[in-house]
């Protein structure tokens, strides 16, 4: 009984330290990725002021929406021009991926399997070993390594495919995002001029209204 408590409560120990270390982890990869964004959107705000500053100073636009639509329609066109490389990164890719499939027959293909495709470069493990604690199902150690990376001439057509859509999705996503940043910022800026406007006009029409 005293070995069988000893041996849970070692298992115990394990899980609460696999626990707090994927804790850890999560918490900083969350804390950079926070400033990543921060970053990006700080820096898509400042361009967005260098796109409406000229007609900002001067006063083309007499209402709000007209400012917005100006300040939108010129946001869409940066964002095409700076989308369009990982685009037709994306679309050659996978142009590339329905040729593959056509010439080797394989329709279908999965180029993230473990058989013949990127998952013979990863490594590849066995379910979590786990102990019974009090009802509960506990994380009681690390898994075993089941598969370890290995070259596939098969699995060639992936090696290319994988990495480069990964570029291009998270490439074009940046984009997006800056998109979205700048979306706000002119929005904002917007609103921030016309009440500015309002403001300083209120006292004529009142002195007028006398």
């Amino acid at each position: 009984m005293i070995m069988a408590a000893i041996k849970l409560s070692e298992n115990t120990k394990k899980a609460l330290i696999i626990f707090f270390l994927i804790f850890i982890i999560l918490f900083v990869l969350i804390g950079y990725i926070s400033l990543a964004i921060e970053g990006v959107v700080k820096r898509q705000g400042s361009k967005a002021d260098e796109m409406l500053s000229n007609v900002v100073k001067a006063e083309i636009f007499d209402k709000e929406s007209k400012l917005i639509k100006f300040g939108i329609r010129k946001n869409a066109r940066v964002f095409y021009l700076e989308s369009r490389i990982p685009f037709i990164i994306l679309l050659i890719s996978w142009g590339a991926y329905l040729i593959f499939c056509l010439f080797s027959g394989k329709w279908g293909y999965n180029p993230l399997n473990k058989v013949d495709g990127f998952g013979t470069l990863l490594f590849e493990f066995s379910p979590w070993p786990k102990e019974s604690f009090f009802g509960l199902k506990l994380i009681s150690g690390w898994p075993s390594v089941i598969s370890k990376p290995h070259f596939e001439v098969s699995a060639l057509f992936s090696y290319f495919f994988v990495p480069v859509n990964l570029v291009g999705i998270v490439w074009f996503l940046l984009y997006v995002q800056a998109y979205i940043a700048r979306s706000f910022r002119i929005r904002k800026i917007a609103r921030s001029v016309f009440r500015k406007k309002l403001i300083t006009d209120e006292p004529a029409s009142l002195t007028d209204n006398k």
